[in-house]
């Protein structure tokens, strides 16, 4: 555990020394602190939770946190053509997963919601095609890796995920106990189409 601390801050030394100003250190921090995120998001995602309006907190962080100077795309043509077009795939990839999302009510009325495999394939796709667009435009057009664009396009299909899944909770009549809710222990639940 020693050596992999020791060889962690051995690597941030060797990365803050790149340019001498810290922006390489900065720029690793800052893609590492979105992994983690994602991944905290993403993992949160397959354990049984109430659907609340609490996650539009999160939201707002992120897609504030994407758009603090200088932004999530540079001025030209190209960068912004790229980011709307990797915002139109976070927010359809979001209603999907806000569609398909597993979701129940319990009998306190309580809804509450757990990913499946569907979702993880979806979480997937979607973290894929924000790398892929950030590579076409570091690659096709020399652009820097924007980190603001990941947080950007991480709030948007949390957004919409989560706005699909508020309407869902409201509007979904109910059915009977089916099988899938006693996979999670509680077969007073009825899931939300």
């Amino acid at each position: 555990m020693t050596d992999t601390v020791h060889a962690g801050l051995m690597t941030a030394s060797q990365l803050a020394a790149d340019r001498g100003d810290g922006s390489n250190f900065a720029t690793y921090f800052n893609t590492l602190l979105i992994v983690g995120i994602t991944t905290t998001v993403i993992v949160r995602q397959f354990a049984a939770r109430t659907v609340t309006k609490r996650m539009y907190f999160w939201v707002g962080v992120l897609i504030l946190r994407g758009c603090v100077p200088p932004g999530p795309a540079e001025l030209q043509p190209a960068s912004i053509v790229l980011l709307v077009l990797s915002l139109l795939l976070s927010i359809a990839f979001g209603a999907w997963r806000g569609a398909v999302f597993p979701m129940w009510e319990e009998s306190d009325g309580r809804v509450l919601r757990k990913g499946d495999s569907r979702i993880l394939v979806l979480w997937v796709a979607t973290v894929a095609v924000r790398l892929v667009f950030g590579t076409i435009g570091a690659v096709a057009f020399h652009e820097d890796f924007n980190t603001n664009a990941l947080w950007l396009g991480m709030g948007v299909t949390l957004a919409v995920q989560h706005g699909v899944m508020m309407r869902r909770r409201a509007e979904a009549p109910l059915r009977g106990d089916q099988a899938g809710t006693t996979e999670l222990g509680s077969p007073h639940a009825s899931p939300i189409a």
